[in-house]
Parts: structure tokens; sequence; C-alpha cells
């Protein structure tokens, strides 16, 4: 199987579960008048039962049938409705929907299908649809109104296929003259994505039927409490510790969501026992709130000066890096109450917000890993709401391994797909892709030390930080995943684990091994081979038989190194200079690669397992 079979066939999966969901959904409203109409017609039913789960998955919306705009003399499933955001502000919703089969779903969308949409939207706009039913004509004319009344509208195209950007010049023509109207595509990767948040991360994912307004650039309001006093700190930079009412926190969530939490170590999950003891708490002890609870920390990039009369501040660019559970918890159980119970908790509850003036990047990520210091955070947490690992961790959806940026960050996941750390993931691509197998281990005999990762340390903070060094604009996980895959091998062959594989010289065979099988198949299908898809392709067939071969060649070649001389003291100096010495390293690397091979040298080699144990004086190299 190659690997783009293999990322078909995890995207098959994928859509029988959604398939699924859509016969039970046709089966459920069997009696709908829309589905006896076109009960021979798979297309028309699928379609409006796309809409139906979109409705419900996006919207929490179960009275479809008067969000639906078609009819009998409809063949075309549309919705046409609106909505009042977060902001307080109407938006018409028009969604159009696309189900595909299983063969035609692992295929790029249709540009005509896109094009037909766009056609259909702008006759909407413009008022020029014929034959359409009452109820359509009716939310047309609303929709005409809120045009002329300076309106937003958000067009919505969604397909059980893959969206690769084929029809993005024709979307920008549609949208470019009108900054009231705007465009998305929803294809079954975006909905495969937010699927896995929903339910494996347990966190909401962005909702395409709201309208967030990003706190990080837009100016936030919050009402704050100085009755009791407020705590003004000047240097090195401005500072300040608030009260807040639960109703704050209510209506800075209802307004900007799960955008608060960008540069956050963790995400709120959507309901855990933790969540639910700060919602209990708020709810029917709110007096003891703020004696249970540690609070939120924010930091703004623009901190006005706040007389001590204040009750409204105005922020620019607000992030919550510590309290995202208490914020989210507060918001659950503040909607949810009555409102004699609202009027009870902002009489009762208080919590407190430590207010900071942002230092640039690296304060404020200082800031964040101190103030989560007294949990239990991986130095790679902090890194995880980054552009590079949410790239990566996209990219891992389409493989059977799942690319996990933060700890402990899916609660739950398919039985075939397994979960592998980004620290998992950093290490292999460090001594495969880069060829820094020394730095692998001299970082975990550091690691032991000082419980330090560089691996998820810059650079700018400490001189060992290899962050960056890993995570660049040229990192893509199938580089990682190649690595992974050689190194998954290598490790099966020997029976050990990750953390032995941390205490030996694996990393280097890892590392070694992309040499010689460099050499091995260009001898063999010429310079264009692509070594990535071909090891992947071998790995994801189950067909290892060559990279065992390699790499008991590679075992000889390394024994023949070390073991030829009898002075042991010389040969254990030698050993301990090639695992924790890049130059020494490079050396060996050197003579490999000007070793003269041909393909069937490989190709006979034994597959019986290697012992490659290398004796030294150290027993742990950590």
């Amino acid at each position: 199987m190659t690997q783009d079979e293999s990322h078909i066939m995890l995207t098959m999966d994928f859509y029988n579960i959604i398939d699924q969901e859509l016969v039970d959904i046709l089966v459920k409203y069997k009696d709908d008048s829309f589905l006896k109409k076109h009960r021979t017609a798979i297309n028309n039913q699928k379609s409006y039962a796309l809409l139906i789960w979109f409705l419900q998955f996006y919207g929490n919306i179960s009275n479809y049938v008067d969000y639906i705009t078609d009819g009998d003399n409809d063949s075309s499933c549309d919705i046409v409705f609106d909505n009042i955001d977060n902001q307080g502000n109407r938006i018409f919703y028009v969604v159009q929907s696309k189900w595909n089969n299983q063969n035609n779903a692992k295929t790029e969308a249709s540009r005509d299908d896109i094009l037909k949409a766009l056609n259909d939207f702008d006759t909407l706009i413009r008022g020029s649809k014929k034959n359409i039913n009452d109820k359509l004509q009716k939310k047309l004319i609303d929709l005409d109104a809120h045009l002329k009344a300076n309106g937003e509208v958000k067009f919505i195209f969604l397909a059980l296929s893959i969206y690769k950007g084929n029809a993005d010049d024709n979307i920008n023509s549609f949208i470019q003259n009108d900054d009231k109207i705007k465009f998305e595509v929803i294809d079954i990767n975006r909905i495969k994505s937010d699927y896995i948040d929903r339910k494996y991360k347990k966190i909401e994912p962005i909702n395409p039927l709201e309208t967030y307004q990003n706190p990080e650039e837009s100016p936030v309001s919050i009402e704050i409490i100085q009755s009791s006093g407020s705590i003004r700190i000047e240097k090195p930079f401005e500072a300040y510790t608030f009260l807040l009412r639960p109703k704050s926190i209510y209506d800075l969530f209802k307004k900007y969501g799960f955008s608060l939490f960008h540069k956050n170590v963790r995400n709120p999950l959507l309901q855990s026992q933790f969540n639910e003891e700060i919602e209990r708490t708020a709810t029917d002890n709110p007096a003891y709130f703020w004696y249970y609870n540690n609070g939120i920390t924010a930091i703004t990039y623009l901190l006005p000066k706040i007389g001590k009369q204040a009750v409204n501040i105005n922020l620019t660019g607000l992030q919550i890096i510590n309290g995202a559970q208490t914020v989210y918890s507060i918001y659950r159980a503040y909607k949810n109450a009555s409102p004699a119970k609202r009027i009870q908790m902002d009489n009762e509850a208080v919590v407190t917000l430590r207010l900071l003036k942002s230092g640039g990047k690296d304060f404020d990520l200082n800031v964040t890993r101190y103030t989560n210091s007294q949990n239990p955070v991986n130095d790679r947490d902090f890194y995880a709401n980054d552009d590079i690992q949410v790239t990566l961790q996209n990219a891992s959806y389409q493989t059977p391994f799942w690319y996990e940026k933060r700890r402990s960050e899916f609660r739950d996941a398919p039985k075939s797909i397994r979960m592998i750390s980004n620290s998992v993931f950093a290490n292999v691509y460090l001594a495969y892709q880069l060829q820094d197998p020394v730095s692998v281990l001299n970082n975990y005999k550091q690691f032991q030390k000082t419980n330090k990762d560089m691996n998820f340390i810059s650079h700018k903070n400490h001189k060992d930080g290899l962050y960056e060094k890993i995570f660049n604009s040229h990192t893509t996980f199938e580089d990682m995943m190649c690595a992974f895959y050689i190194f998954d091998t290598i490790i099966t062959i020997q029976k050990s684990s990750f953390k032995e594989s941390l205490e030996s010289p694996d990393f280097h065979f890892l590392a070694l091994f992309k040499v010689i099988f460099n050499k091995y198949l260009k001898s063999k299908f010429g310079d264009n081979i692509n070594t990535n898809k071909y090891i992947i392709s071998l790995y994801e067939k189950n067909d290892k038989e060559i990279i065992v071969k390699t790499f008991n060649f590679l075992i000889s070649f390394i024994y023949d190194e070390f073991y030829t001389d009898t002075d042991k003291q010389k040969t254990n100096e030698r050993l301990l200079k090639f695992i924790f010495q890049l130059s020494h390293y490079e050396k060996i690397k050197d003579k490999l690669e000007d070793l003269q091979i041909s393909p069937e040298q490989i190709e006979q080699m034994v597959l019986e397992p290697t012992d490659t144990t290398l004796n030294s004086d150290e027993e742990n190299l950590s």
C-alpha cells in the first residue's frame, strides 16, 4: 500500500463514520416530506441528511425543519437562516451541501461543483432565483432587506470530499467586492479535524456558525470591581490585580470564546471532574469561590492607566494564559443558572484577575511557564499552540499515528490509531533527518538532571535550546513519520522501548541507517528515488525485510569499526566519543558514506536479529 493509499484508507474510515451517522438521520426522519419525495435518489437524501448533521454538530440545532428551506419542488439542498452572533449582530447563513459516495469522497472536491454553488449563491443575492418554495421565498425577502441594511452574509459549501484550493480564485472574485460577504469551504478533512477535537480531545472546535472577534486584535471591554481595592505594579512591566464578577467572565467568553486561550498551555475541556467541581462551587457555594480558586492570569498588549473609580476598562491584545478551566466553568455555570441564581452568584462570588502588560514573546512565554508551574506542565506544552505544531498535528490525521502536541490532549482515540508524543517525533527527526543523534542523548542526560527538555526550549532562552532547529518552515510530518517508521522498526528488532533507546546508541543507528539506506536505494533505483515514500510504503505494507537487512549490514559495519582493536580501554573511549561528541559521530558517518556497496551486499544479509550491544564502562548512558 502506498502512502497515498493509506491516507485514502484512513479518510475512508472517517467517511464511514459520518456516512453511518447520515444513515441514522435518514432512519430517524424517514417521514420527512423531502425524504419521501426523493426516496429513490440517494444523492438528494444524503445531501439533505448532511445538512441536518451539519446543523446538529456545529449549531446544536435539532429543529432542522425551521432551517432547511428545500421543499417539494426543489431538487437541491440549501439552508438559509439568520442568527444573532455573540457580538449581538444579525448574520445570515447560506449553506449548500454536496454528499459524495465513498469513491468520490477520497478525491478532490470538484471545481465545477463549487462554481455551481457560487453561481447559486450569486443568484440568491440578486434575488433572481426561480421556481422556489414559499419558505425560501420568505427567507430571501428577509435576506434582501438584511443586505440593504448593510448586514453580513456567510456562504458555506459543505462537501464530503477533499478541498485543495482549486477554486480559490473564483471564491476570491466572489467576495472581493463586498466586505459583508464571507465564503467558507468545509471539506471532509475540516470535518474530521473538528470531529476529533470534540470526540477525542473533548474540546469545542471552531464553529463556522459563530463569529468570534479575535481578542488579540480587537478592543476588549471588561467590567471590574474596585470597591475592595486593586493592586498596581509599575516596574519592570505594568500589572494590576482586580476582582471580577461571574457576569464579567460570562460576557467575556460569550463574545470571544476559545480564542481567549490561544496562548494558554491548556485548552479547557468540554467536561471533566475538575470543571464540574468549579461549576458546583460557583453555583452552590458562590461565597466560597474566591477562597477555593487561584483565579485568572491574563496578558494584554496595551494596558491603559486605570483610575481608582473605574468600573469598565478597555484592553487590546488580551490573552488568558492561566485559568482557562476557571473561565470556561464559570461561563457554563452562569449560562445554565436561573436569573435568581445569577443574581446570587454576582453578589457573592468573585474571581481574581492578574492583568499583565506584555513584555514581548519571550517574557510572555516565561510568564505562561511560571504561572502554570504549580501544575505538572511539560516544556512541550508551552509550544502546543504554535502554528507549526498545529500544522504537524493536522497532517498526522491523515495517517495511523496522531501527533500529540500537548500531554494527554487526547482523552480518547479510535482503536486503529496510535498516539505519538511530539517529544518522540522531535527526537527521531533530530537524529534521522537532521543527522544529530548526539544532541538526542545529551539532551536526555540534561533532562535527567534538570527536567528541562531542550527540544522544546528556544535557543533564545538557553544556549542549548533546540526548538527552532527542529521546528521550522522546513519541518514536515512526512519527514517525521519516515524517521519514526525506521525507529519503530529498529526498537522492534531489538525488543526495546523508547526510554531504553535513550540510554543506548539506538539513535546513532537510526541516523546512520539513513546514510546506508540512501546509498542502497540510489544504487538500485537511481537518484530520483523518493526515500521517504519508499520507506513509508514498506512500513505500511508490513514489508520490512530490506529495512531489517540494511540494519544488520549497518551493525556489522559498526562492529568492525569498534571491535578490531584489542585495546579495550581505547575501544571504550572511542565508543563514548562516538555517542556523546558530534565530531566523532561525523567521522563514522563519513566512513560509511565513502563505503562502496552494491545492492546485493544488502539483499544477501541475514534476517536474524543482530546483537547490537555496544559495551562500555558506562552501564547507563544517561
